[in-house]
C-alpha cells in the first residue's frame, strides 16, 4: 500500500477513535444491550443455537469500543463457553474464562486480558469469533488498530477457504461503516457485520 493509502487509514482511525471516546455512558450501555440482542438473534436464526449451546470468542472493550459484555454474560450464565484473547508476541492466544470480573489483568496496549493461568483453548474449535474494528467498508473488510492480530488470526483459522469452520462476526457502531477504505491483501473481511445505531430514537 502506498503512503497515501496509509495516511487515509490513519485519518480514519483518528476520526473514529475521537468519536468513540465522546460517546456517553448511556449510549455505551444501550448499544451493549442492543448488540447482545442482535447476536442472540443471529446465532439462533443462522446457527440454530442459543447462548448456552455455543463456544464464542470475544474481547474486552477499551477506549470506547462497542461492548459485547451483555452477550458474553448471557453465554456464561447459560452454560456456554466464552473465550478471551491474550496477546503473546505477534499472536493472540485464547483462554477460557468463567467470569468477566475476575481472572483478568492489564495486558498489551492497556487492554484487559485473561491471566495466563486460565485454560488455553484452541480457537479453531470455536463457533464464532466476535471481531472489533476501527471501521468496516461495504464488503465487510476491516480496518483494525494496525497491529494485524485479527488478520493473522483470520489466516490461522483458514482465511477465505470454504473449509474454515469458525464464523467471524464484525461488530461496530453505525458511524464506523465507511464506504471507502484503502485495503490490501492482508486485510480480512468478516463473514457477518452487525452495526448498532449510536443515536437514540429521540435524537
Amino acid at each position: 500500500m502506498d503512503q497515501n493509502g496509509k495516511a487515509v487509514k490513519e485519518r480514519i482511525r483518528a476520526v473514529i477513535r475521537d468519536r468513540r471516546m465522546n460517546l456517553s455512558d448511556e449510549v455505551l450501555i444501550r448499544c451493549d444491550s442492543e448488540l447482545s440482542t442482535y447476536l442472540e438473534e443471529f446465532i439462533r436464526d443462522e446457527l440454530g443455537r442459543g447462548p448456552g449451546d455455543i463456544t464464542a470468542a470475544s474481547y474486552m472493550p477499551c477506549r470506547g469500543e462497542i461492548s459485547t459484555k451483555a452477550f458474553c454474560s448471557k453465554v456464561l450464565s447459560a452454560g456456554g463457553v466464552l473465550l478471551m484473547p491474550r496477546v503473546e508476541g505477534k499472536d493472540m492466544i485464547f483462554h477460557k474464562v468463567s467470569s468477566l470480573e475476575e481472572g483478568f489483568e492489564t495486558g498489551s496496549y492497556g487492554i484487559m486480558e485473561p491471566i495466563a493461568e486460565l485454560p488455553v483453548f484452541d480457537i479453531r474449535n470455536a463457533d464464532i469469533v466476535i471481531v472489533p474494528g476501527i471501521a468496516y467498508n461495504d464488503e465487510g473488510i476491516r480496518l483494525g488498530q494496525g497491529g494485524g492480530y485479527y488478520d493473522r488470526l483470520y489466516e490461522y483459522l483458514g482465511g477465505d477457504s470454504p473449509d474454515r469452520k469458525v464464523l467471524m462476526i464484525g461488530v461496530c457502531y453505525d458511524f464506523q461503516l465507511v464506504s471507502s477504505i484503502p485495503v490490501d491483501d492482508r486485510d480480512m473481511a468478516v463473514d457477518v457485520l452487525i452495526d448498532v445505531s449510536s443515536e437514540s430514537e429521540e435524537d
